[in-house]
């Protein structure tokens, strides 16, 4: 990227008149063809105030059919509660395919400012655009078309179009407070906007940088930039088989699961003195701001549904969410598969316990060939990013592997079809599941391997008692509470 931008010469009225029709005619155009592709559109803004970030967003969304695109502003969304990690909110907004999201005041305004404002150092400033480049990364990866404008002014120039703005009735509005606060801070945020360049360039997601003074030029520079990225890459073609890699040495995980068990009597006795501990525990998680997830994975009839049960018996349901996932809708399909947990990362205080997870990605969509190679093997790296963003962030999160032996999942399965209170649960799904048992049993010992982190430990439990099973998940939650 050239740094600073290349300098523009202005547009006369006419020439914009002229440039403007073809654009939007252009672009009008191509977000039609764009709502039959399998990927969406995030454009983002950052530069200086006053540089012509917000009325580009204003200018596109008075273009394009407004139904399929959307900015999202979060400049008011700067301080996120304590415990929250900082890229969830980005998550959560992200658009579906076929639509295009404008960013403004987005994933990289609050390092760039606490660094401006010497609140974090170098250090830890080049760590948290890392961390912005890999969730970048992970978008690309998944197919999202992301571009980058970083619209430019000097001081000078800066101060220039504030006042200017500042005498406009019609745009004194978008001057802030703030923004005179920040034109102090210019030079500081200057050396802090070079670090987000080379690292951006590092990374290979770099900035388009534009001269902000002529309003004219600088529309029909990035509105050109917009529609020729769009149109290379609904004109791509499709992408190229994968080549199988050679397989590397797996753990077998599952065939050293230990199967204890327990006497209906000191079941009943642990079983009591657990929950009143996790009662404890879950008063104070509430009282500290931390949010709990649990992840349920396992085999059918594993017991997930009684293990839980235990757990919910105890909590304060005001504060408990208790999420079933089963195949993803065409809202959730048409977005990146961590969306639709971020939608239900629990809040301060609260709970969120998974039948079933994320790790669907690595398991039922490897081994039914839901989704390419190239995704599922990419899944541990983005979701251990997931995971750690969660716990670094002060939260605690649990993932259990419930292990019943093929044996015993017969014997369920018969018993369940003979149990009119419980013959629902048998479906032909776990039935054909069953005969895949060696498929899923290879694809889990992948993903015990790959995502077993001390942030985020797996804990594997025989669960053909089901009695040792629920005692194990309430002792393990307990003392992963206890070590807050």
């Amino acid at each position: 990227m050239d740094w600073p931008p290349s300098p523009l010469k202005e547009l006369s009225k006419a020439a914009w008149h002229k440039a403007a029709r073809k654009l939007r005619a252009e672009l009008l155009h191509l977000q039609h063809r764009l709502r039959d592709a399998d990927f969406p559109v995030i454009l983002v803004f950052g530069g200086v105030d006053g540089a012509g970030k917000h009325e580009f967003a204003n200018l596109l969304t008075e273009w394009l059919d407004p139904r399929f695109i959307r900015t999202q502003a979060y400049a008011h969304r700067q301080h996120p509660e304590r415990h929250v990690p900082p890229l969830l909110q980005y998550w959560r907004d992200l658009p579906p395919c076929g639509h295009t999201s404008i960013v403004l005041s987005g994933w990289y305004s609050p390092p760039l400012m606490a660094r401006a404002r010497d609140e974090i150092d170098v250090a830890e400033f080049r760590q948290r655009l890392r961390e912005i480049a890999a969730f970048e990364q992970d978008l690309v990866a998944d197919g999202v078309l992301l571009l980058k404008f970083w619209m430019h002014l000097d001081a000078d120039a800066q101060r220039a179009r504030l006042g200017e703005m500042m005498s406009d009735p019609h745009n004194v509005w978008q001057v802030r407070p703030r923004d005179w606060a920040n034109l102090h801070l210019y030079d500081d945020f200057m050396r802090a906007t070079e670090i987000v360049h080379e690292i951006s360039s590092e990374e290979g997601l770099p900035w388009m940088a534009v001269d902000g003074r002529p309003r004219h030029a600088r529309a029909a520079l990035v509105a050109q930039h917009v529609a020729d990225a769009l149109q290379s890459r609904l004109a791509a073609p499709p992408p190229k088989a994968v080549v199988k890699r050679p397989r590397e040495k797996v753990h077998d995980h599952l065939s050293r699961v230990q199967h204890p068990k327990l006497s209906k009597s000191i079941y009943q006795e642990m079983l009591r003195t657990s929950q009143a501990e996790l009662m404890r525990h879950s008063r104070r998680l509430l009282m500290q701001g931390r949010g709990l997830m649990i992840a349920f994975e396992g085999w059918d009839a594993a017991g997930k549904g009684g293990a839980i049960r235990r757990l919910l018996q105890v909590l304060d349901v005001r504060f408990v969410q208790v999420y079933r996932i089963a195949a993803p809708d065409p809202d959730e399909l048409a977005h990146h598969y961590l969306w639709r947990f971020a939608k239900r990362v629990p809040g301060p205080g609260e709970i969120a316990i998974f039948d079933r997870s994320w790790y669907g990605r690595m398991l039922v969509e490897r081994v039914e060939k839901l989704t390419p190679a190239t995704r599922w093997r990419r899944a541990a790296e983005e979701i251990g990013r997931f995971e750690k963003q969660w716990t670094d962030n002060g939260n605690v999160l649990l993932k259990f592997w419930l292990h019943i032996t093929k044996d015993e999942q017969l014997a369920r399965f018969e018993r369940r079809s003979e149990n009119p209170l419980k013959e629902w649960k048998l479906t032909d799904e776990d039935w054909r599941n069953r005969e895949r048992w060696e498929d899923y049993q290879t694809a889990a010992n992948d993903m015990l391997d790959q995502t077993d982190w001390a942030y985020a430990p797996w804990h594997v439990i025989g669960a053909n008692d089901k009695r040792h099973a629920r005692i194990a998940v309430l002792q393990a939650v307990n003392a992963a509470l206890a070590a807050c």
